[in-house]
């Protein structure tokens, strides 16, 4: 099966499909066993007020703690025994599939990952995904939103740590402010001083890591940013391209079409019809 790494899902278009979510008390039963019949979904599992021992096919054993989210792939086989129980214990597990651009199933990794992000968002999503599927009348659109929230926080936690890791790790708060901060008022060369290095050795290691010139990339950033608003919002032209820092309407017209094919204008249009 296909293989998306969950640090490739920040701007990856893909769906999901969350099939149930399950809180357990695990003081009383404490293991559970997939050997010899493999999940026929992916899992992820949030651990609160215990730790587990995952016994994987190989026979190797790995860990998980309270705060840990496990992810386990769909056909993978394990056990896990559960352990440490606070007083107030339990862990949240939810069933779910994703599938790719072209609607193709796909998983984060063929074997078991443990995510230690210590996120305290992401503990009160299990818990509404837990809510969610108690009730009566299933809410499968907050299901989904409370998911998409979760793999969203894993994807970007486990990012900044493969950045922090890697070479790109000396320009990691430039590559965060390109990619994130929306009105990008910082000039390249003032980016490189907050990373410590030359704005030449920032343009080459830039482009290193995402294939274009940061200048380029922080314009297809805006574009894409512009396109929400030409969706979304009742802005005018000359409105987003101030609001997105463009020297002028015809600049951010020009620089749109060279990467679309038409004026915001026309895009508006093509967007409204496609609608109607």
């Amino acid at each position: 099966m296909k293989i998306i790494s969950i640090d490739k899902l920040y701007d990856y278009n893909y769906s999901v499909d969350v099939i149930n979510a399950m809180k357990q008390n695990w003081k009383n039963r404490c293991s559970f066993s997939c050997i010899g019949r493999p999940k026929e979904k992916n899992m992820l599992l949030y651990l609160y007020g215990c730790k587990a021992e995952y016994t994987l096919p190989d026979k190797s054993k790995v860990y998980a703690k309270s705060g840990d989210i496990v992810y386990t792939p769909i056909n993978y086989e394990y056990s896990v025994r559960f352990y440490d129980f606070e007083e107030d214990h339990y862990t949240i597990g939810v069933n779910l599939f994703l599938y790719d651009q072209d609607n193709a199933p796909f998983i984060l990794r063929d074997e078991i990952i443990i995510f230690n992000l210590k996120s305290s968002s992401c503990s009160s999503l299990f818990t509404k995904l837990d809510k969610y599927s108690e009730t009566a009348i299933k809410r499968p659109s907050k299901m989904k939103a409370a998911m998409y929230d979760i793999l969203s926080i894993l994807s970007e936690g486990m990012r900044s740590k493969n950045l922090h890791k890697e070479k790109f790790g000396v320009i990691s708060e430039g590559i965060n402010y390109l990619e994130h901060n929306e009105q990008q008022k910082l000039s390249i060369a003032e980016i490189a001083k907050l990373c410590n290095v030359s704005e030449i050795y920032f343009r080459r290691l830039f482009k290193e890591y995402s294939g274009m010139s940061p200048i380029k990339f922080r314009i297809k950033g805006k574009i894409e940013k512009a396109k929400l608003y030409l969706e979304y919002e009742d802005m005018t032209v000359c409105e987003i391209s101030d609001h997105l820092g463009f020297i002028s309407p015809a600049y951010f017209t020009q620089q749109f079409k060279s990467i679309e094919g038409m004026t915001p204008s026309e895009y508006k249009q093509t967007i409204r019809k496609t609608i109607e």
